[in-house]
């Protein structure tokens, strides 16, 4: 009923980590596992005989997951990153949601960072709040969900906010419905491709939902400079996504998009509570507002040639 899905690239030790993390498991010695490699060379680790993995050199994080969901022969495909690290009885709990809950298409889980030194921190947004941790050493860890309450929708609402992240993602296959390929990491919208295949399916009248039960612990600290190229990148994503379609109307991205380009959203945009040291910094700035406009940009871009989002 659940394939397990994982996209990796120039990472051989995060892959092998990943590969090692999964067999210990409940189910992942057994669960269909597709590894999506877009590194240069294949790679030369043993895989296990419930392992397909596909050397596909390039970039894209929506290209690689859709390659995953059309080679997939279960109903679900349950989505993490080579620097995450699912709970143990992370397979059981996504498999129960998904046969208890057969009109929810998305789900979403908690997503913790590694280490027991992290401080967890909340970012206010128009909407709600995400989620980030630092450490002492300056380091800091995105991407992350730490809500205790079970949450359903079937109405268009702020991703980050109220469901969470593609890290910890589980997608009801639905025949003739991918992400976007513009979007995510390696590709020209940078990141967002988990955002608007959950608003589109949202928008489509479909229930997408969180659940706390679902766990996985995020690996990926990062230095401020890092965190702000990170940072850059989710802007772009976000605005690409939100711009998109609000030119259709939508006003959930439509006060998105106000958010963001408010004085205070430009200077303080996703990414900057994560890196503050270098808020002194001209070029971070001027980075932002590159990220601004060519955010901007794509997301009229994709509104003229490619249509309502929601009516594909």
């Amino acid at each position: 009923m659940l394939t397990v899905g994982m996209a990796t690239r120039n990472r051989p030790h995060h892959l092998a980590a990943w590969l090692t993390h999964i067999a210990t498991i409940s189910g992942g010695d057994s669960v269909p596992i597709i590894v999506v490699d877009q590194s240069d060379e294949p790679s030369s680790l043993r895989m296990a005989a419930n392992v397909s993995y596909v050397h596909r050199p390039g970039k894209g994080l929506a290209i690689a997951r859709n390659l995953i969901i059309a080679t997939a022969q279960t109903a679900a495909v349950a989505f993490c990153d080579d620097d995450c690290r699912p709970a143990h009885d992370w397979l059981v709990v996504g498999t129960n949601l998904i046969a208890e809950h057969p009109d929810v298409v998305v789900w979403f889980g908690t997503t913790f960072p590694s280490g027991g030194d992290a401080r967890i921190h909340y970012a206010y947004t128009h909407a709600g709040s995400t989620t980030w941790a630092s450490r002492p050493d300056g380091y800091v860890c995105q991407a992350l969900r730490a809500s205790t309450q079970s949450f359903i929708t079937q109405e268009p609402c702020a991703i980050l906010e109220l469901l969470g992240q593609g890290n910890n993602m589980l997608v009801r296959i639905i025949p003739g419905h991918s992400f976007e390929p513009l979007l995510g990491a390696g590709a020209i919208g940078a990141s967002g491709e988990d955002v608007e295949y959950t608003l589109r399916m949202l928008c489509k009248g479909f229930s997408c939902a969180y659940d706390p039960r679902l766990v996985m612990i995020h690996d990926a600290w990062m230095a401020p400079r890092a965190s702000a190229r990170a940072g850059h990148a989710a802007t772009i994503g976000m605005l690409a996504v939100h711009v998109w379609y609000a030119w259709y109307g939508n006003r959930v991205a439509r006060n998105e998009v106000a958010f963001r380009l408010r004085l205070r959203a430009a200077l303080i945009p996703a990414g900057f509570y994560a890196s503050p040291q270098l808020k002194h910094e001209f070029g971070w700035y001027i980075r932002e507002l590159g990220a601004l406009v060519w955010g901007c940009m794509l997301g009229c871009w994709s509104a003229i040639r490619r249509g309502t989002p929601w009516q594909q």
